[in-house]
């Protein structure tokens, strides 16, 4: 009976023993996301771009637009990232003249790494009865509510994040852009815009 019982104890720590080995086995991510050049040049209207390379990030582009009689535009999101993952080298770039000679909006979100969280949105309507334009301690405080997150991600390395000096030239309207390399990384840009009503846009 003592041999049993030796012998189950014994069964009991080689398996708690494989069970802490298989928990420690992270997966390790390098990861590099590149816009290339002359990449969207000479574009109208609305462009909107997610790019991400890594593991369990999320991005969110979004353009609410409310014409004619008075309205309201409306855009919103929640996000929220979980990886458990070992960040070694990433990098995140936009090469030269990317995004350029643009009339619109142009919304980019770019990631490398883990458990990044970007979002870009835009709101753009004519003020109706009763509506009041949101202050910047309203919006800043959506922002901060849109999502949340949660991740064990830890950095090493190599860690980058890069736009040219020649990207992003003679644009004409709105330019969200969200670029991050690492891990864990939480960013927004929104823009509302509620013009009186009988406002005209070329």
């Amino acid at each position: 009976m003592s041999r049993l019982r030796a012998s189950m104890s014994a069964a009991l720590l080689l398996a708690a023993v494989v069970h802490v080995t298989y928990a420690q086995n992270i997966p390790a991510v390098s990861a590099h996301a590149a816009i290339g050049a002359n990449a969207a040049i000479d574009a109208a209207g609305a462009i909107s771009v997610n790019e991400t390379a890594g593991l369990d990030n999320a991005q969110a582009n979004q353009i609410a637009l409310g014409m004619g009689a008075p309205s309201v535009g409306v855009a919103g999101s929640a996000q929220a990232a979980l990886a458990r993952a070992s960040t070694r080298s990433a990098t995140a770039s936009i090469e030269s003249s990317a995004f350029s000679n643009i009339t619109g909006a142009v919304l980019v979100n770019q990631s490398a790494g883990s458990a990044n969280l970007q979002r870009n949105s835009v709101a753009v309507g004519t003020l109706g009865a009763g509506v009041e334009i949101a202050s910047d301690r309203e919006l800043s405080d959506a922002i901060s509510r849109q999502g949340g997150l949660r991740q064990w991600s830890e950095a090493h390395d190599m860690r980058q994040a890069s736009i040219s000096n020649s990207a992003f030239k003679n644009v004409s309207g709105i330019v969200q852009v969200n670029q991050t390399a690492g891990a864990g990384n939480a960013t927004a840009n929104s823009f509302v815009l509620r013009p009186p009503a009988g406002t005209l846009f070329n």
